[in-house]
């Protein structure tokens, strides 16, 4: 239950904004010659766009992290 608990805390918003996005593109699909198409594609792009972000700020946060325990190690006494 914990390993599940933890899948779902890091990659949880990830799953529901990829969701989103295919419902979105679905109903862009099912709108042929509507001029709201274009605007749900939009959407589309900006779901995956605000997806490769949060993979982007998760990594930076990671390695800023990571620094402090390495420097830590570097024989200072702390």
């Amino acid at each position: 239950m914990k390993g599940f608990l933890r899948l779902f805390m890091n990659y949880g918003l990830v799953a529901s904004i990829l969701v989103w996005a295919s419902v979105v593109g679905m109903m862009a699909y099912r709108l042929n010659e509507s001029p709201w198409r274009w605007a749900f594609v939009v959407l589309v792009f900006g779901g995956f766009g605000t997806i490769a972000v949060i993979f982007r700020i998760r990594k930076y946060v990671d390695r800023q992290t990571e620094a402090p325990e390495q420097g830590s190690e570097g024989g200072r006494a702390t």
